[in-house]
């Protein structure tokens, strides 16, 4: 089975249920590689739902009981950087869209007066950026065991996240010590040399191929802190990021 690029997944946090299910049921998700795996009627439990599902893309009202939009992006953006957030508002809520904004939030819709075309431009652009700088499917894992097969793909699929070798066999099903006795035997490297290599392959892709700062790029392959990536980049190629992303803009 050859490895395919995982379609994106949407969580919708708003407390006017109608707005909520209205979204996800009206928007041609597909369209856009993308499927809403959740919906929320406020942050607080916007926040388990992140938790639990992990989306690429957020869309959420800003004023909400509980726990507003803000203090929810806020969290979400702390846990996971790379995700897309896109802010639904009322004329009234303006100064907290520009909040939100600052947070990290990649724009906003006015949730009275948007038209379809503005949110399709949102979802357009998200895709393609959460596209490119994915991780290139691999070659082919057909000729291992199915397990092997999703701890690599679980591997490749969260390589922005903090991940341990427990986490890998939890997800497949198997004990840590029998998972990293396969792995080794099938594969022929450790599983942290495969997490390892898979970081560094997307370190690369991004520089060459996207214009993201180097500190974005630490953090889409699990390193938080950029003068640490930046050791980390060195010790593995020779060269800082920065000087490997000259070499390649230079061969273009």
């Amino acid at each position: 089975m050859r490895m395919t690029r995982a379609a994106i997944k949407v969580l919708i946090v708003d407390d006017d249920t109608i707005v909520r299910r209205g979204l996800a049921a009206t928007v041609d998700w597909a369209r856009f590689g993308m499927f809403v795996v959740g919906e929320a009627p406020n942050g607080k439990r916007g926040w388990e739902e992140f938790l639990r599902h992990e989306p690429d893309v957020v869309i959420t009202d800003i004023v909400m009981p509980e726990e507003n939009g803000l203090e929810f992006s806020r969290k979400v953006k702390a846990s996971r950087p790379r995700t897309k957030i896109l802010l639904l508002s009322c004329h009234k809520d303006f100064e907290y869209a520009q909040a939100g904004l600052k947070l990290g939030a990649s724009g906003y819709l006015l949730k009275t007066t948007f038209e379809d075309e503005e949110l399709n431009h949102f979802l357009a652009a998200f895709q393609t950026e959460l596209t490119e700088i994915a991780p290139k499917a691999e070659p082919d894992f057909s000729d291992q065991p199915k397990v092997i097969q999703q701890a690599a793909e679980y591997i490749i699929r969260n390589l922005s996240n903090p991940m341990t070798v427990e986490d890998i066999a939890d997800e497949v099903g198997m004990s840590r010590s029998h998972l990293s006795t396969l792995f080794k035997k099938k594969l022929g490297c450790g599983i942290h040399s495969f997490i390892e290599a898979k970081r560094l392959q997307l370190a690369k892709q991004l520089l060459k191929e996207s214009d993201v700062n180097i500190q974005e790029v630490g953090e889409r392959v699990g390193i938080q802190d950029a003068k640490y990536f930046s050791k980390w980049f060195k010790r593995c190629t020779g060269i800082p990021p920065s000087d490997y992303r000259n070499e390649q803009k230079g061969k273009n």
